[in-house]
């Protein structure tokens, strides 16, 4: 046989491990499911950073105000906003909801970091329920989460909620992030192993016991981590606590961005710094997603690659990986089969993000600048 030939045996050995993990995922991942029965005795604070979020702002402080569960206090903390941020929350009428102005970012601090950290100051619940701004919630949202948590002695919860995208490249690249973790994260061992590497964190939604934040040390014993949720889910483990990572779909939306622009500035923020800013970690991650996911199916079509089971088995298990994530997640399946220009584009977006780290001084968020030298991972 050629050398090629025991390549694509290879691969094919690689990818059906990946396939059955993908499945395993699909079936076991826990669920939140609507739930209206809890009475109301436990205060949740529902705590929203926002900066420049005139597009998202209204939307999600109104899903939480409309929410079945009545026992919460909303604050919302306007981190330095330049558009109508804060005139929109000022519109807003509800006795729970609280806006409070954001301090100057102290140094060393990340801008989210330290806007939770003031929002986790001023909160008075035994529940900390922190959500992005562009988060919405459906009514029955918190009485769920909340009875969920209870119910699996949660210390912290945090979900993967359905990812609204309606442009091409929207379609084309947030379907990734199930495919990320769905395929190289067991997500069973998420809440049943100690170890720290299978820990998973969605800064959407994290809903935490606000005794074991605190015995954590919050946000500020990662001020100046940039990918502040998966750490905070190490944080978790390393203080031996409950982490549930769940399956939020039919109860929260989220439209993370929304043109190529925001697309692509969002994915170079987070790649290179999901990584610990390893040049050897992103390379590999290169490598694997080009080999995986790209190569293959170029040489199939090229000719290059001749037609087998094998060869076409190997093309073929990645848009079925993708198939089954996005019937489960409701994600668009046309773009399951476009799935070697997804991997390419987060291949590409990769190499950006190390590029903008390593030699345009730092990663950019939010009109702020962080360089490597005073952030980590």
């Amino acid at each position: 046989m050629m050398i090629l030939d025991w390549v694509m045996i290879l691969l094919l050995a690689v990818l059906a491990v990946l396939l059955l993990l993908c499945i395993v995922n699909i079936l076991t991942i826990p669920v939140l499911r609507t739930r209206t029965a809890h009475n109301g005795e436990v205060l949740v604070s529902v705590l929203i950073p926002a900066r420049n979020e005139e597009q998202n702002i209204g939307r999600c402080v109104e899903s939480v105000i409309s929410q079945s569960y009545r026992n919460l206090e909303i604050i919302v903390l306007n981190d330095g906003s330049t558009d109508r941020t804060k005139e929109i929350l000022s519109s807003m009428n509800d006795s729970r909801l609280k806006v409070s102005d954001g301090k100057p970012l102290p140094q060393g601090w990340v801008g989210k970091n330290f806007a939770c950290h003031q929002l986790q100051g001023i909160a008075k619940g035994s529940y900390l329920l922190f959500i992005d701004a562009d988060t919405k919630l459906e009514e029955h949202c918190i009485s769920s989460a909340l009875e969920f948590s209870l119910e699996q002695s949660c210390d912290l919860l945090s979900v993967m909620p359905y990812e609204i995208s309606e442009t091409f490249w929207e379609k084309l690249v947030i379907p990734m992030l199930y495919f990320a973790v769905t395929v190289f994260l067991p997500f069973p061992m998420i809440s049943r192993s100690p170890k720290k590497q299978y820990a998973m964190g969605n800064g959407q939604f994290m809903m935490f016991r606000r005794s074991f934040y605190d015995r954590i040390g919050g946000h500020e014993s990662l001020k100046n981590r940039i990918v502040e949720d998966v750490w905070l889910a190490r944080r978790v483990k390393e203080f031996r606590g409950k982490l549930v990572f769940a399956d939020a779909n039919e109860l929260i939306s989220c439209r993370m961005y929304r043109n190529l622009k925001e697309v692509w500035e969002g994915f170079s923020k987070n790649i290179f710094a999901g990584l610990s800013f390893s040049a050897a970690g992103l390379l590999i991650t290169v490598v694997i997603y080009l080999v995986l996911f790209v190569i293959p199916p170029v040489l199939l079509i090229s000719g290059v690659l001749a037609p087998s089971a094998v060869s076409v088995s190997v093309v073929m298990i990645p848009p079925l990986m993708r198939i089954l994530q996005a019937i489960k997640f409701r994600q668009p399946l046309f773009y399951s089969f476009l799935n070697p220009l997804s991997a390419l584009f987060i291949s590409a977006v990769a190499l950006n993000s190390f590029r903008l780290v390593r030699y345009r001084g730092g990663a950019s968020w939010k009109g702020r600048m962080y360089a490597e030298d005073t952030i980590s991972a």
